[in-house]
């Protein structure tokens, strides 16, 4: 028997589209069996629709389809909102099913094989490594020091949002003065995380690479962004492909904003979560 959790995500954090992600501490927990045959339940408050099931998925890529597992699967990360709950749940699955035969991995294999469940890395690379992470060019994994004084508020609505549909609604071609404009609110955005200067945040407000293209079909999320500025949040953004909203705050402001975002979403939920300083454990 082996245990095995990873945390949430959100993705992107505005200009970052697919290269930065911030850990949230809120997981999906796996427990693997050796078993006879290949089964799975869920027991957790999140359970996946349809047929598709990432833990599953991850423990057989991991271990291969001719060791079976009995996969017990808590989660309570909410699915379809842009929290990275699919990466969590590959993440989980793998480890968890690598440990039940007695292999622990290396972060770089199980980064490797939920990037490519994933076809993006930047949610992977924070349920697999925790904390404030940049995705390189080159494939690597840095991460960068998130300021202390930032606090993650996450607005969940109960509407969601498939991450297909998403990336479907995203332009081919970007004109060169918005990519100038994008270059421009991503170095802000790092320096402003880093160091927690409200001036540097501000500057990487606005994000035209994917949230100005996805708001037509979420509109409640671009309005929860809005609504979080005003209150005082130093950032705020679409949490991955939305339809959640990420805002950081610092302590004085915590309860504005939350209630801003609260009145924002008109229904789901407001959590105040910790980042996650590890990825799996």
């Amino acid at each position: 028997m082996a245990d095995a959790s990873a945390p949430a995500s959100s993705a992107n954090l505005g200009p970052g589209f697919d290269v930065l992600a911030l850990a949230l501490e809120l997981r999906c927990r796996v427990r693997a069996v050796p078993a006879q045959e290949w089964a799975i339940e869920h027991v957790g408050e999140e359970r996946p629709q349809g047929s598709a099931d990432a833990v599953l998925v991850a423990a057989q890529r991991a271990v291969g389809i001719d060791l079976p597992l009995r996969l017990t699967v808590d989660n309570q990360i909410p699915i379809g909102k842009g929290l990275g709950s699919s990466a969590a749940a590959a993440t989980a699955g793998a480890v968890a099913a690598w440990r039940a035969h007695g292999e622990e991995p290396e972060d770089r294999q199980v980064f490797d094989l939920v990037a490519a469940m994933e076809d993006h890395p930047d949610n992977a690379a924070a349920s697999v490594y925790g904390g404030l992470v940049l995705c390189a060019h080159d494939g690597s994994v840095l991460r960068l020091p998130l300021h202390p004084g930032l606090i993650p508020l996450v607005a969940v609505p109960d509407s969601t949002l498939a991450t297909n549909e998403a990336r479907a609604a995203l332009p081919d071609r970007l004109e060169r003065a918005t990519v100038v404009r994008s270059l421009s609110r991503l170095a802000a955005l790092v320096a402003g995380l880093m160091s927690g200067d409200g001036g540097l945040l501000a500057a990487a407000a606005g994000d035209e690479m994917h949230e100005t293209p996805r708001n037509s079909l979420r509109p409640e999320a671009g309005e929860a962004v809005a609504a979080a500025r005003a209150a005082g949040a130093a950032h705020a953004s679409w949490s991955g492909s939305g339809p959640a909203v990420v805002a950081l705050v610092d302590p004085a402001n915590v309860v504005r904003v939350a209630r801003a975002l609260e009145s924002a979403i008109a229904g789901g939920r407001v959590l105040e979560l910790k980042v996650a300083a590890t990825g799996y454990e």
